[in-house]
């Protein structure tokens, strides 16, 4: 891999070294220099904020107790992990923190982190944060995965270094998708990895089902469902090579609304919902799927793990059924984009010393022991090589396995993007999504209703105005991105 391993000697060495010394180093001045955190016998405590619960903060758990009484103990380095409860709770505990409201925290070594939070400290209190580039050798960055690299730069600092990731791929009710291509072999498994083949084989999965009750007209099912409708909105806009904003010279945000690529894919996706081809009913899509709503959803590659292993058939028994793991579909035309996601790690300015074992623990988790740590978890190690059959072996789950093979081929074929980065971008991804929400539970309505009236499909398609509901809906999200 090309990772260098920095030698007990060496760090031994660091630790010698007066604070003083290690303060002017990371550009402390030396009287504000935060004291290095000792614990017993002259070791170096590191605090490690996180918001993992339940199974996951136990995976976590387990590997900084392997970490403490191995790499750690060798350097006299002691990790503590604390989880903070939920991405909100420790957003707001390093907001607290930094802006000095509180005065009974001290300020962790290393947290989890996503771009939109450090985007704010950066331009605040950019000095709080460590450059880990500075830290880094060419060949230990090289290790990682360039996408989820790049994520972590920020005015042309790396202050983010990528933990865990996850993207999101097409993930199909497999039982119920074989019997439907086995008695409609005029679709296949390739008709889904375009949206436009996907339509299609919605539409004859909905007539398929409208048909099974031939006393019932129209009470098709649809076939599937996105469970983020503001991440389609990023990568499609990407897909068409739009970057949707940007900032200016002063650092200034600045939106680039594209009309015709956001109406383009509004329609790509609100049409075929309109009609039932594709559908949304519980809070998430994993439970449209338990409840045979759906017979698949596009959702991130980590909830493989979430799949139900048995659904309700139509007499509400519950049968087993196996997961299908799909690439997330292509917009005709466009580069085959999907979404990134999963947080990064952040290490907060202290001492020299403790900075570098800050970064040297971030590596060891990341590089020596993140296959185990990101599979664990069901999401994908963020390095750029292949998964090796003794990694296979590590993984006793079929489902996250799919998810990681799956998603690590498509993490090195697509176009990888992460989503909003502006300070105020958790409103407006909320907004957006609420507002494309309405907009297709809307439309559905609608669309009933012309059906109620005795209309075809095909009336009541014309009755829609598509390209009007189209017009409507690029007004809502300029209005959403304050233009």
């Amino acid at each position: 891999m090309g990772q260098k391993k920095a030698g007990i000697a060496a760090v031994v060495c660091m630790m010698s070294i007066s604070l003083m010394l290690g303060a002017c180093k990371s550009g402390v001045p030396a009287d504000n220099a935060p004291k290095t955190a000792e614990t017993g016998q002259g070791e170096l405590k590191l605090v490690f904020w996180h918001y993992y619960n339940d199974a996951q903060k136990q995976y976590l758990d387990q590997l900084i107790k392997e970490y403490n009484e191995t790499e750690g103990a060798k350097k006299h380095v002691v990790v503590e992990a604390s989880s903070q409860g939920s991405i909100g709770d420790l957003t707001n505990k390093i907001d607290l923190t930094l802006n000095g409201s509180t005065n009974d925290v001290e300020m962790a070594n290393m947290s989890l982190a996503y771009r939109d939070m450090i985007v704010g400290v950066v331009n605040k209190h950019g000095e709080r944060l460590v450059d880990a580039g500075g830290y880094l050798s060419e060949d230990e960055l090289s290790w990682y995965n360039q996408a989820y690299l790049e994520e972590g730069y920020i005015g042309g600092k790396l202050y983010i270094l990528p933990l865990v990731k996850s993207t999101e791929l097409l993930l199909m009710n497999q039982t119920r998708l074989d019997k439907f291509l086995d008695e409609n072999p005029q679709y296949s498994i390739d008709d889904m990895s375009d949206w436009d083949g996907l339509e299609q084989m919605a539409q004859g999965y909905f007539e398929w089902t409208d048909n099974a009750t031939p006393d019932v007209d129209g009470d098709g099912s649809p076939f599937i469902g996105l469970d983020n409708l503001a991440n389609y909105f990023i990568a499609m806009n990407h897909a068409m090579g739009s970057d949707i904003y940007h900032y200016d010279q002063d650092g200034a945000f600045v939106a680039d609304l594209n009309e015709d690529y956001i109406r383009r894919l509004f329609l790509n996706y609100y049409i075929p919902f309109t009609k039932g081809y594709y559908g949304a009913s519980g809070k998430y899509r994993s439970d449209d799927i338990k409840q045979s709503v759906l017979a698949g959803y596009v959702g991130s590659s980590s909830s493989v793990l979430y799949f139900p292993d048995e659904v309700a058939d139509r007499d509400g028994n519950m049968v087993p059924v196996e997961i299908g793991v799909y690439k997330y579909p292509v917009l005709a035309g466009s580069r085959e984009t999907a979404i990134q996601q999963g947080a990064g790690v952040v290490v907060f300015n202290r001492s020299q010393e403790e900075n570098q074992a800050s970064m040297d623990f971030i590596r060891w988790l990341t590089v020596d022991r993140g296959f185990e740590l990101a599979s664990s978890m069901s999401y994908m190690p963020v390095d750029h090589e292949p998964m090796t059959q003794d990694q296979e072996k590590l993984i006793e789950s079929p489902k996250v396995l799919k998810g990681i093979e799956v998603g690590l081929e498509q993490s090195s074929t697509y176009q990888m993007v992460y989503g909003f980065d502006f300070e105020n971008s958790y409103d407006v991804r909320n907004d957006l999504n609420d507002c494309f929400s309405s907009s297709l539970k809307e439309g559905r309505a609608e669309f009933l209703g012309y059906l109620d009236q005795g209309m075809s499909m095909e009336e009541a398609a014309k009755a829609m105005e598509y390209d009007k509901k189209a017009e409507a809906f690029y007004e809502q999200v300029e209005a959403i991105f304050g233009q």
